[in-house]
C-alpha cells in the first residue's frame, strides 16, 4: 500500500523532506519527486496497515515530522553566529 502527498517546493526543501523521510525510515520509506513548483512523495508502507485509521496516523506523523524538520533548519541558521562565537571562545 501507497500514499501519495505534495509538499510545495516554495516551503519545503529536498533536504528536509529527505531527513524526515530518514526519521521515519521504520514505518515507510518515501520516493521523493521533484517537480517545477512541487515536491511529490510516495509514501511506501513497510508492513500494511490494518485500517485506515492507522495509515492516516502514519501520515500525519511523516506531514509532522517535514514541519519539525523544516523548523529546525530555520533555527540553526538563526543561531548559526551564535554558536560559532559560543565555539570560537570555547577553544580559544
Amino acid at each position: 500500500m501507497s500514499q501519495a502527498l505534495v509538499f510545495s517546493s516554495q516551503v519545503y526543501s529536498i533536504e528536509t523532506i529527505k531527513k524526515a523521510a530518514y526519521r521515519c525510515s521504520d514505518v515507510l520509506s518515501v520516493d521523493i519527486i521533484p517537480r517545477s513548483d512541487e515536491i511529490e512523495c510516495i509514501l511506501h508502507f513497510l508492513s500494511e496497515p490494518k485500517e485506515e485509521e492507522q495509515v492516516q496516523r502514519i501520515v500525519a506523523a511523516f506531514r509532522n515530522e517535514v514541519l519539525d524538520q523544516d523548523l529546525r533548519s530555520v533555527i540553526a541558521k538563526e543561531t548559526e553566529a551564535t554558536r560559532n562565537a559560543v565555539l570560537a571562545f570555547a577553544l580559544s
